[in-house]
C-alpha cells in the first residue's frame, strides 16, 4: 500500500513540473509611506508569491521605463588626446568621419566613390609638441544619421622631403552620447580599445598605425623617407547609443516567499519604485508591473 502512494505522489509531482499551464503571478505591494526623509528606508510589502522579482528604484539607471531602451536623444561627443613628436611637416594628421563607410577595411573602400569623409580637424586641438594635449570637445551632432552607425578615422601622411616624418600617438579617445533630459553621458566607445580599430595600409607599409590597448600611435620615418599614408578607422559607432536602465533581482524561483524589501534613496526627489514580477518557466512567462510612487525629502 506504502509503495503505490509513493507511486502515485510521485506521478502527481512529475505532472506539475512537467505542466505547460504558467499561472499569473499574484502580487501586490503596499508602502509604508509615500514620503521619507532623505537616509530613511523605503519600506515596500509584499503580498502573492510570484517566481521572481525585479526592484526599479526609480533612480538614473534603475527606470523602469528605459530597461530597454538603445538609443536616447542627446549630443554626441567626441573628445581624445594627442602627442606630436619629431619631424618637421605640417598637416600631417587629420581628423576623419563618415555615414558611409561600408566596415571594410582595405584601401578600395576607404576611397570608394560611395564612401564619403567629411575633414573635422579643425574641430580638435592638435598637439604640437606637448604630451596628452587635450583635443576640446568635439560636437559630433551633424553626423547622427537618424541612428545609423558613423566611422571616425585618423589619417596620418608623411611626405617625401629633406626633413623627417612626424610621429603621433592617441592616447586617450571617447565617445559619448550626452542625453538632452538630464546630461547624462552614454558611453559611445569608452576608450581606446573599446572603438575597436582598424589599420588600412595605403602607402609605405613601414610607416603605419599600431594599435595597443593603451594607444594608437604612428612612427614617422626619417628625412628622405618614401611617401607614406595610413589609416586606423573605428568599429560602427552608433552616435545617439543609450545603456539600458537596471533593476536588481530580489526574489527567483528558488527563495522562499517575500514579505518585503526595503531601500535608502541616495538624494531627494520624486520617483518611481517598480516592481516586475513574472512567473517563468522553459515553456511560458506571464509578467505584472507595479509601481508606487516615493518622495524623499532633504
Amino acid at each position: 500500500m506504502k509503495q503505490l502512494l509513493y507511486i502515485l505522489t510521485g506521478m502527481a509531482f512529475i505532472t506539475a513540473c512537467s505542466t505547460k499551464d504558467v499561472p499569473e503571478p499574484e502580487f501586490a505591494v503596499t508602502p509604508r509611506s509615500e514620503n521619507y526623509a532623505l537616509g530613511d528606508s523605503s519600506f515596500f510589502y509584499f503580498t502573492g508569491n510570484p517566481y521572481y522579482i525585479t526592484f526599479y528604484s526609480g533612480e538614473q539607471g534603475a527606470e523602469y521605463r528605459y530597461r530597454n531602451r538603445i538609443t536616447a536623444a542627446g549630443t554626441p561627443q567626441l573628445e581624445f588626446t594627442s602627442y606630436r613628436q619629431g619631424g618637421n611637416q605640417d598637416n600631417s594628421l587629420q581628423l576623419m568621419i563618415s555615414t558611409d563607410f561600408p566596415g571594410i577595411y582595405d584601401s578600395a573602400s576607404v576611397y570608394s566613390e560611395n564612401t564619403h569623409w567629411t575633414d573635422i580637424t579643425d574641430r580638435a586641438t592638435l598637439s604640437t609638441g606637448s604630451n596628452n594635449t587635450k583635443s576640446g570637445v568635439v560636437d559630433l551632432s551633424d553626423f547622427l544619421n537618424d541612428g545609423k552607425p558613423v566611422y571616425i578615422a585618423y589619417k596620418y601622411t608623411g611626405q617625401n622631403t629633406n626633413v623627417a616624418q612626424r610621429t603621433w600617438t592617441i592616447p586617450l579617445f571617447t565617445v559619448t552620447n550626452v542625453l538632452e533630459e538630464d546630461d547624462r553621458k552614454m558611453p559611445v566607445a569608452a576608450s581606446v580599445a573599446d572603438a575597436a580599430w582598424a589599420v588600412v595600409k595605403i602607402k609605405n607599409a613601414n610607416v603605419q598605425w599600431k594599435i595597443s590597448a593603451t594607444n594608437l600611435k604612428v612612427t614617422g620615418g626619417a628625412a628622405g623617407s618614401e611617401e607614406a599614408e595610413s589609416w586606423v578607422i573605428t568599429k560602427a559607432l552608433v552616435l545617439n547609443k543609450a545603456t539600458p536602465d537596471k533593476g536588481k533581482p530580489i526574489k527567483n524561483m528558488a527563495a522562499n516567499a517575500l514579505a518585503s524589501h526595503y531601500y535608502i534613496y541616495a538624494n531627494p526627489g520624486t520617483y518611481t519604485a517598480t516592481f516586475e514580477v513574472s512567473n517563468t518557466t522553459v515553456y511560458e512567462s506571464k509578467t505584472s508591473v507595479k509601481e508606487v510612487p516615493v518622495t524623499i525629502t532633504p
